[in-house]
């Protein structure tokens, strides 16, 4: 197991600049600027609130605003100053945008920081791979509880309002 770790520490060390600490950081900040960021953008909607499918939208949209800035983060630690790093990622990131047909936004950014992580391991970055995989699942792990949370209180709600309607009757 140290010989796994010795691996990790001299391969990662010719690759980049930062420790697992620092990606950490970045990585946070990069979370809390997403959190606000996609919390005005839900407060700021401008389209039809009643509508179901637009409701739905703003909420994935949300959610990607989300993911996008933590991924964004990942992108340019994975990149750091290496142009051909960066025009190589561009072009890997295009073919999922024109080649695959995904109808929810989230799912195109999850597929987008699948790329970022596997980029990072074929460069050597593995601090930044194990620390980015590590965020990201908690980053959509907290938005998985956030969803069940409010399909919870929908379904709380409607009961409520269903035993309210038959006791008038």
């Amino acid at each position: 197991m140290s010989e796994l770790f010795q691996i990790i520490k001299e391969s990662s060390a010719n690759s980049i600049s930062q420790s697992p600490i620092n990606i950490f950081l970045n990585l946070s900040l990069a979370l809390i600027i997403g959190w606000i960021y996609s919390y005005v953008y839900r407060i700021t909607y401008a389209g039809a609130r009643k509508d179901r499918q637009l409701k739905k939208e703003m909420r994935s949209m949300q959610y990607t605003i989300l993911l996008l800035t933590v991924g964004g983060a990942l992108i340019w630690i994975v990149v750091a100053d290496n142009l051909v790093r960066a025009f190589g990622l561009a072009g890997a990131l295009s073919l999922i945008r024109f080649r695959t047909v995904l109808h929810e936004p989230i799912n195109t950014v999850k597929v987008f920081i699948a790329i970022i992580l596997g980029m990072s391991c074929g460069l050597g970055q593995y601090y930044t791979a194990i620390v980015g995989t590590m965020f990201v699942c908690l980053v959509l792990g907290l938005i998985y509880l956030v969803v069940k949370r409010e399909k919870a209180y929908k379904k709380a709600h409607r009961q409520v309002h269903d035993s309210n309607e038959e006791f008038e009757n």
